[in-house]
């Protein structure tokens, strides 16, 4: 951890349950080896980011599965998205996927989730961790990244003094999300992968349950495994994120972020962007089930929700600036 400076904001660590200093990763570097890793589910955390005024690539913080608190020593803008119903700042609880201005001593708990894996912390401003390759996104082969421990004390550099309402006292910004629903059931679109026609047209339909051996790298999916109608051997070759692979072990195997860049198993589709989201929020005991749709459309959706994210940017920018709030 960093030694905090003066005129920025500290952030010191309570319960610090399975957090990770994350950003949207290093895409783009497949050529020399590196996976892509960054959020598990980006949409979030670019509307973590965008919440709280900052670029959608701002460093966030990545709460898997478990609970996160921590106290603030300044006032600080902070939302909280992604698996998280709720937020609690002090003894209020507070709404998910808002800006929320939390005051000089307050400490901010995450719950851990009831459905869902991920949930992701924006604050207004930058957080200071140690970048590689232009990331701070955690990447066990390259041995980088920024683990939350009890008792850190983290450096949050931003220009953000605080907020008063003249007659409340209490200043409320409500803005308009787009938030994807929430469930133990992931319906997932997947465009065809190389080889799909050596499958039925129905494989990869399921249902499919995520497996307890699922992490960062990709997801185990339980099921009966369809058969394959060619039997030549397929040589390691570049695999995308949302490669969605048929071992001949049994089940699938549903590649995100994390996942290395070479790989010799059949690829019967690949998920869309937006649902490579979904399957990043997926956790043991969940049901996945497949729908096949046209890269046309999987690009349609990508543009939609990134227009989104743009929107809602603009109209926080917006919302801060009216109310006073400096630029970070």
């Amino acid at each position: 951890m960093t030694t905090p400076r003066n005129g920025s904001t500290t952030l010191t660590v309570g319960q610090p349950g399975i957090t990770w200093v994350q950003d949207l990763g290093r895409p783009g570097l497949a050529r020399l080896g590196i996976s892509d890793n960054g959020a598990g589910d980006r949409y979030a955390a670019a509307v973590a980011a965008a919440l709280v005024g900052n670029d959608p690539g701002t460093p966030v913080l990545e709460v898997i599965a478990t609970q996160l608190s921590f106290t603030v020593d300044r006032p600080t803008l902070v939302a909280v998205t992604g698996a998280a119903s709720a937020v609690q700042v002090g003894p209020a609880t507070q709404p998910a996927w808002q800006t929320l201005v939390v005051p000089a001593g307050a400490t901010v708990t995450v719950p851990a989730p009831l459905r869902g894996l991920r949930s992701y912390v924006g604050l207004r401003g930058t957080l200071v961790a140690e970048t590689t390759l232009g990331s701070v996104a955690p990447d066990p082969l390259l041995g980088v990244g920024t683990r939350l421990a009890a008792g850190d004390r983290l450096e949050l550099r931003t220009t953000f003094t605080g907020l008063d309402h003249p007659h409340t006292r209490i200043p409320v910004f409500r803005f308009p999300v787009d938030r994807p629903a929430a469930g133990d059931l992931h319906l997932v679109d997947v465009t065809p992968g190389p080889e799909a026609t050596e499958f039925p047209a129905d494989a990869l339909a399921g249902p499919w349950e995520v497996a307890p051996e699922s992490d960062h790298v990709g997801l185990r999916l339980a099921g009966e495994a369809p058969r394959r109608s060619h039997e030549a051997e397929i040589l390691s070759r570049g695999v995308p994120v949302g490669a969605v692979e048929i071992p001949p072990s049994g089940g699938l195997l549903a590649l995100l972020r994390g996942r290395l860049v070479t790989a010799g198993y059949p690829v019967a589709g690949v998920a869309t962007t937006v649902a490579v989201d979904r399957l990043a929020q997926a956790g043991p005991g969940d049901t996945i089930r497949f729908r096949l749709c046209s890269v046309a459309d999987g690009v349609a959706q990508a543009r939609r929700q990134a227009a989104s994210v743009a929107r809602l940017a603009g109209s926080v920018r917006a919302g801060l600036a009216a109310a006073g709030v400096t630029p970070a």
